[in-house]
């Protein structure tokens, strides 16, 4: 028996030599439009959100793709200096204000002085007003200044963005975030249609939006009426996944494992039994502490990794730290079950000899 332990957590040892670790989380994007002006009016605003398929890196990755149109009513022709903000943005892909384009200037060049923002304490902040400050990166800024005519205007600002991600579950959970309290330093900001493009490749997880309006396996659509008593909005999507997936996700496939445990130590009981009982089974104690106790583990990889195979296309485990546990916990799982199970035996031998 102790031959055998150590055998098996020398072997389990070699295998980490083949794992690394890597952080789990993402930061994700927070974008919105700063610095709006009080003579305006946005009476519509239209959100289009792409998940599109990265592969230009070394592993295949989701990143968002941001389509914003404004429609503004000014009361008289002006010059509207305005600040778009992306945390984590890839790349802005163009500014459109009524349909021509124009270039925005990144904040982040040398000798650049705006008259909304200031350094302090190392950090640079951003004004709305004389009274709110908000820190930002200008790495993270564009600044652009929009011309508009008396009457209906439109602006239109596309880019791309970092998703955040949270992949210490089986299923990777991709995070969109927008800002959405700018809206209020305007002198009125209508609704807000939201219309997230899922391709039937991907589903809404969770999101703060509430019903949606529509919602079918390419598109969801909500409409936000009240955008000045919201301060951003959080939706999180994943890869879709079959039935059998989501079910064994829903009862975990810890408890899986524990009730397929908990089934094979019936099975070695009644082996146990039936040695004393009938003459059957002579190594049924042997075999059963060789087996069950690594049982737990050996459920929980296969189902974990079936789970994965229906979401992920990969047969394989991927709980962080799984190989460290199973080496720290499975010598202290066999010494407790050897040991209840041997005085179960010597309970049931004595018993039917009585």
């Amino acid at each position: 028996m102790k031959i055998l332990i150590t055998a098996a957590y020398l072997l389990l040892t070699v295998t980490t030599l083949f794992a690394n670790m890597a952080n789990p989380r993402s930061p994700h994007s927070i974008t919105g439009q700063l610095v709006p002006a009080g003579k305006v009016k946005v009476t519509h605003e239209r959100i289009d959100i792409r998940l599109l398929l990265d592969t230009t890196d070394y592993h295949s990755d989701y990143r968002s793709h941001f389509s914003i149109v404004y429609n503004i009513h000014a009361e008289e022709e002006i010059e509207l200096p305005l600040v778009f903000l992306a945390l984590n943005m890839d790349g802005l892909d163009r500014v459109l204000v009524n349909q021509k384009e124009i270039k925005a200037k990144a904040m982040d060049q040398p000798d650049s002085k705006f008259p909304f923002l200031r350094l302090k304490d190392g950090y640079y902040e951003i004004s709305y007003d004389s009274d709110e400050w908000k820190r930002i990166s200008l790495d993270d800024a564009f600044y652009f200044t929009a011309k508009l005519h008396k009457g209906e205007n439109n602006i239109q600002v596309q880019y791309s963005a970092y998703m955040g991600y949270d992949r210490r579950d089986i299923r990777t959970r991709y995070e969109i975030d927008y800002l959405l309290f700018p809206s209020r330093y305007w002198s009125s900001f209508g609704r807000i249609d939201l219309y997230l493009h899922l391709n039937g490749a991907m589903e809404v997880l969770a999101q703060d939006l509430g019903t949606a309006k529509l919602q079918t396996d390419s598109i969801a659509h909500w409409v936000i009426d009240q955008v000045e008593k919201k301060e951003s909005f959080h939706i999180e999507v994943g890869l879709k996944a079959s039935l059998i997936a989501k079910a064994i996700l829903w009862a975990h496939p810890e408890l899986l494992a524990l009730i397929g445990s908990i089934f094979l130590l019936c099975l070695h009981i009644r082996g146990i039994y039936l040695k004393y009982r009938s003459g059957k089974y002579r190594y049924a104690l042997l075999i059963g502490n060789l087996i069950i106790p690594s049982s737990f583990y050996f459920f929980i990889w296969f189902w974990s990794s079936l789970a994965n195979y229906l979401i992920n296309g990969i047969f394989d485990e991927k709980s962080r730290g799984f190989i460290l546990l199973v080496i720290f916990t499975l010598p202290l799982i066999y010494l407790v079950y050897d040991l209840v199970l041997f005085i179960i035996d010597r309970s049931i031998r004595s018993r039917l000899s009585t």
